[in-house]
């Protein structure tokens, strides 16, 4: 070895002995607790996994009014999700353990997906449609735990607290369940929690928005230009006359019945009302007092109207009636296709004649 390739190697052992010493004093100098917990925060540990189990399944749109069933959930302070099936529709509107409602939908005739409260209110209108299945799914962490109330906190001591007798759970206060529904208790399902919560004083937690459709609201936003609105109201009243002349050709009260339909929904389309004064028929011809939503005038026509025509279709002595007004409908749908389509008149409406 030569004297030049000694120098070299001693040049190196001094160069290894100096990283060894930065390198010990960097580890002593470290403090690894606090390095360790920082890195936990962007490594956070793994969650429970979260499973659904349901515990109510095809439910028919037809009997299920969705915003008393999620009211009703609400009440219960249920965690889970509700699903919501249309032909070319779909939705979930989810209620999460921080008390939060999120919801989220999928047109896809209309090529949408949408989330948040406008979409909370679409799907709260579109599940009005007959012929659809709603499923309520509850999510569990796996403990073991299948009682909403094993993961709730006390609101009470527990002396204070009253066993509830066993409860039957229907969809929501009032309504009815179909044949071909498959329902279970609802976990949670009794309402002792609440109204102790209620004595004690305390309040069940707000959501971010109101679970009420806000129609009226949302129907004084005009999202259509005056000429559309007049062309709109033309249409209606186009529609309804033709239905009022197959209706009043057989002795019919029609305005009577159209009236009584009109009732019926005010309480989701208050500007509907006979007593409101918005909105008005007579002798085949639709008046508005005042601009509305396009979409919640069209789906209140089309509700009301379904509701008449349900009522000739389920009674016998009035097929002939039926077959003409459905028969006057189909017509006017192939003669006003764009103009139905531009005003979201035809999907509901060949809904209601079967077509």
């Amino acid at each position: 070895m030569t004297e030049n390739d000694q120098r070299c190697n001693g040049n190196f052992a001094k160069l290894a002995l100096f990283i060894i010493k930065v390198l010990k004093a960097i580890f002593e100098n470290c403090d690894w607790s606090s390095n360790y917990t920082k890195l936990r925060r962007f490594n956070p540990p793994p969650q429970k996994p979260m499973k659904n189990h349901p515990v109510h399944e095809n439910l028919d749109t037809s009997f299920v009014n969705l915003s008393a069933l999620v009211k009703y959930l609400r009440r219960r302070q249920f965690i889970g999700s509700v699903r919501i099936e249309l032909s070319g529709y779909d939705a979930d509107i989810d209620l999460t353990a921080e008390h939060q409602i999120k919801a989220r939908e999928h047109d896809r005739i209309a090529g949408r997906i949408s989330e948040g409260e406008e979409a909370l209110q679409r799907i709260l209108i579109r599940a009005r449609e007959p012929g659809g299945i709603i499923n309520v799914y509850q999510t569990d962490k796996q403990t073991g735990d299948t009682d909403f109330e094993k993961n709730a906190q006390p609101v009470l001591t527990k002396k204070e607290i009253v066993p509830p007798p066993p409860v039957q759970t229907p969809t929501a206060p009032g309504e009815m369940l179909p044949n071909n529904a498959k329902s279970k208790n609802l976990p949670g399902g009794n309402s002792t929690a609440s109204e102790n919560m209620l004595r004690s004083g305390l309040k069940l937690p707000k959501f971010p928005f109101d679970l009420s459709n806000k129609v009226e609201a949302k129907a004084k936003q005009n999202d259509i230009s005056t000429f559309d609105w007049q062309r709109l109201i033309d249409l209606v009243s186009e529609l309804v006359g033709a239905i009022d002349k197959s209706v009043s050709a057989a002795n019919l009260d029609f305005t009577a019945a159209f009236e009584k339909a009109r009732l019926e929904i005010s309480e989701d389309y208050p500007f509907m009302h006979p007593v409101s004064g918005t909105f008005s028929y007579k002798g085949g011809e639709v008046s508005m007092d005042e601009q509305i939503s396009a979409t919640l005038f069209v789906a209140s026509i089309n509700e009301a109207l379904r509701r008449i025509l349900d009522k000739l279709g389920n009674n016998p002595k009035f097929a002939d009636v039926y077959r003409t007004a459905t028969q006057s409908i189909i017509v006017l749908i192939r003669q006003r296709k764009p103009l139905y389509d531009k005003f979201l008149i035809t999907p509901t409406l060949e809904k209601v004649v079967g077509t």
